[in-house]
């Protein structure tokens, strides 16, 4: 290719005007050339003749203007299908990066928030559903109505009511909290988010748990995801009342994560995180056999230069058990509720000694009389066998849903789980295998950690063990020695008092104040009385703690930064989750003690803290399995699909609380066969104007339960308010004579009869149904409103019922 020599501008490049890849032109030796360094380009005299064999001499457009490099060509753009693959490939590179962080509290919480938040936010504009009304807007605590003040929660119940009157539920950190911020605003979706918050915060102390026993981030994340996620756990979540379990749930989980502290404080954490659950909710009280379980499984993995099992196991449960004491103490001091029919009456002189123990414990525990209403607990009043039978079957369905959660409901009831006919059917035979396999294999899991965890200290020798633990005064001699005399003293005050001066010393009390400023109710004082033998119990649990860390330390099998291997930590974790399914669903199995419901998904919250490790640790240990077989990718899938389908479930579920219409409608459409769903939704419609709606759904509600006082009076209502009294009239008497207390209901039937001015066309009725039940509402109601009607406009104000939505009565 040949030159050409131009008098303006002899610049020779390559095509384009660019300089070329190695930055300079070679020109021919005889030549005089100029190389500037900067141009890239090689310069020539205007009256010499060069000929650069490959070159292309390019003319500048001006003599004076330099050389123009052409602009580089732009890629073409992307498309949209590359667009989102780039972006996908982006977001897994960064997700990757995040989730190879051990997970630290705040770590771990940040994606679980993001979940929790996506899957179990309500709208904006929902409303107070079901029992947030009673627990909110009905809630005189609540609404500092009575002239309560904000530390009157500890003499209130759960719906704010005094211990004559409660249901049994008495729950003083959830009032608390909610007064709090009542006072702030009063709008249902605030008080329903913070139940998303702090759902996300007990997973991320699932995860943070989970990674101090195993040191594996996949099982770290996998069990906080799995809880989280859980579809079954939308009813504690998406309901505001949900707060008390979301709190029990918070307290377990502190409880388990103070067993990774030093011996001398380990017990004072789990006494403070067990004494927060129990006064959120009682269901608590699991926690004392569970967290020492947790300690005797733990110990190996969470200090394992020093396990310690026997001290660190009686440590934990001595301060659950205190915990444990405390809240009953202080709860019958606070709210003295008074003792059950079936606990006045006296034991047989057969009775043996157990059996007196039992009743003695049941006298000192109660709680309130729990309410039994067939409608809402149809095992109430069937014989001990029938009532296991269907306990069991419910146990069974519950622990279906956990893991495919194809149904949800928020509603139960009658006859949706009736009664069984016979005590042995297949789901009772399953629930009663769940109820012991578990157990039975959380015990030859143990035992194979132990075997393997002595293999593996053998098999290291002390060259190749490795001490991390800093020298400190606990490692000094005297440390064992002085917790063994701390423990002894303590311990010889208890026996002492029992031994010796037969409980005598129960009458000499120290006044101490726990604390003061909770004690004080009216004229009472701001001390209690605390016998002396039990001011040794903290300088016990600090002896024992001492015990516990003052040994020689012996050969660990890993670094602190390793892994536990997961035939190990697995192998610990699931026994732990076994045990803690069984255990702490079992107080709300209807087999101890009958519950007021028969069936309710929010007590899925504390045994699905267990559950959630044992199907973390499945999912590690079959990706283990098929990684090996070059299948790595058959587990993700499963997960996947398994993950997205709870997912699925809880959104699903969660947008049922969308508010009290959709609820209702969403229950009976889940649970046909529930005769409150049913009503519910009828009342519902009807709060909107249409009563053709409510007088179809009612009437199905009294045909699913027909000797349920409220389904005859609703549809006796629903006729009389689209003004047909007369035929609304037999529905009420059938009513009246089913529930002759019901005296909501009957005031609000006596008010529609009153304002369609007909109440004495059924006077002599009426009067019959009074001389038919004497000393009841209906006796008292009906003659009050046919005498004194004109006075009170209908029935006496006082007496009728509070309006949907409207706040507590005075």
């Amino acid at each position: 290719m040949s030159s050409e020599k131009t008098d303006n501008d002899p610049t020779l490049g390559s095509e384009g005007g660019a300089p070329s890849e190695a930055g300079a032109t070679s020109v021919p030796s005889d030549s005089s050339v100029h190389t500037p360094s900067e141009a890239g380009a090689t310069s020539v005299p205007s009256d010499s003749s060069v000929h650069t064999p490959g070159v292309v001499e390019i003319t500048a457009a001006s003599p004076s203007s330099p050389p123009q490099p052409a602009a580089p060509t732009p890629p073409p753009p992307k498309k949209i299908g590359e667009r989102v693959r780039d972006l996908g490939l982006e977001a897994w590179r960064r997700a990757r990066t995040y989730f190879d962080q051990p997970p630290t509290f705040w770590v771990a919480a940040a994606p679980l928030l993001a979940v929790s938040l996506i899957l179990f936010t309500r709208l904006p504009n929902t409303n107070y559903i079901f029992d947030e009304q009673e627990a909110l807007l009905a809630n005189p605590y609540v609404n500092r109505t009575q002239g309560l003040r904000f530390i009157d929660a500890i003499h209130r119940d759960f719906w704010g009511l005094p211990p004559d009157r409660s249901v049994g539920s008495y729950r003083p950190i959830p009032n608390f909290f909610w007064r709090l911020i009542w006072h702030v605003t009063k709008q249902p979706f605030v008080h329903h988010f913070y139940n998303v918050l702090f759902h996300a915060l007990v997973g991320a102390l699932i995860s943070v748990f989970a990674y101090r026993v195993s040191r594996r981030r996949d099982v770290a994340y996998l069990s906080g995801f799995v809880f989280v996620a859980c579809a079954v756990l939308t009813e504690a979540v998406s309901g505001i009342v949900g707060i008390a379990d979301v709190f029990g749930g918070m307290g377990a989980l502190l409880a388990l994560c103070a067993l990774t502290l030093r011996g001398w404080s380990m017990p004072f954490g789990v006494f403070a995180a067990v004494t927060f659950a129990l006064f959120s909710k009682e269901s608590g009280l699991v926690l004392v056999p569970l967290v020492p379980v947790a300690a005797l499984l733990t110990a190996p993995v969470l200090h394992p230069d020093k396990p310690s099992r026997v001290a660190r196991t009686v440590a934990s449960f001595v301060a659950a058990a205190c915990a444990f004491v405390l809240y009953v103490e202080l709860r019958k001091r606070w709210f003295p509720s008074p003792l059950p029919a079936e606990l006045q009456e006296e034991l047989p002189a057969t009775a043996t000694r157990s059996q007196q123990l039992v009743r003695d414990f049941l006298v000192w525990f109660h709680q309130a009389p729990l309410p039994k209403d067939p409608l809402n607990n149809p095992l109430a009043n069937v014989e001990p066998k029938l009532r296991i039978a269907g306990a069991l079957r419910v146990y069974a369905r519950g622990i279906g849903q956990l893991l495919f959660p194809k149904t949800l409901s928020g509603d139960y009831s009658f006859p949706q789980e009736p009664a069984p006919e016979t005590p042995i059917f297949a789901e009772s035979v399953l629930g009663g295998l769940l109820m012991v396999l578990p157990l039975l294999a959380a015990l030859g899991f143990w035992i194979t950690a132990m075997v393997r965890e002595r293999r593996a200290r053998r098999s290291v020798s002390e060259k190749q063990s490795v001490h991390n633990t800093p020298k400190s005064w606990l490692h000094a001699a005297w440390v064992r020695p002085v917790g063994l005399s701390i423990f002894g003293l303590s311990l010889g005050l208890f026996l002492l008092d029992l031994l010796v001066l037969k409980l005598g010393a129960s009458g000499i009390a120290w006044n101490f104040p726990i604390p003061f400023w909770f004690s004080r109710s009216g004229d009472g004082s701001y001390w209690h009385a605390i016998p002396w033998p039990f001011i040794g119990v903290p300088f016990g649990l600090l002896g024992l703690g001492l015990v516990a860390e003052g040994g020689p330390p012996i050969v660990r099998t890993e670094s602190l930064e390793e892994e536990v291997p997961l035939a190990r930590s697995g192998l610990i974790l699931a026994a732990i989750g076994l045990v803690w399914m069984v255990v702490s669903y079992f107080p709300h199995s209807n087999i101890p003690v009958v519950l007021p419901t028969v069936r309710a998904e929010r007590f899925w919250y504390f045994p699905a803290l267990g559950t959630s490790m044992v199907i973390a640790v499945g999912f590690a240990a079959a990706h283990s399995f098929f990684k090996k077989r070059s299948l790595s990718q058959v587990v993700p899938v499963a997960f996947g699909l398994f993950f997205c389908f709870q997912c699925v479930q809880a959104y699903r579920h969660a947008m049922d609380y969308r508010n009290d219409l959709v609820f209702w409608e969403a229950t009976k459409d889940a649970v046909p066969n529930s005769a409150k769903a049913h009503l519910n939704y009828s009342v519902m419609k009807g709060a909107r104007g249409d009563l053709e709606t409510r007088l179809v759904e009612s009437r199905e509600a009294m045909r699913l339960a027909p000797d349920w006082p409220m389904a005859h009076i609703y549809t006796g209502d629903t006729l009389c308010r689209l003004h047909r009294p007369t035929e609304a009239w037999p529905h009420y008497k059938e009513g009246f004579a089913i529930g002759p207390n019901e005296q909501s209901l009957i005031s609000l039937a006596l008010q529609c009869l009153w304002d369609e001015k007909v109440l004495k066309e059924y006077e002599k009725e009426l009067r019959e149904l009074a001389d038919a039940h004497p000393g009841s509402w209906i006796a008292y109601l009906a003659i009050d409103t046919l005498d004194n009607g004109e006075k009170h406009n209908g029935v006496d104000p006082k007496y009728r019922p509070r309006g949907y939505n409207e706040g507590p009565k005075e």
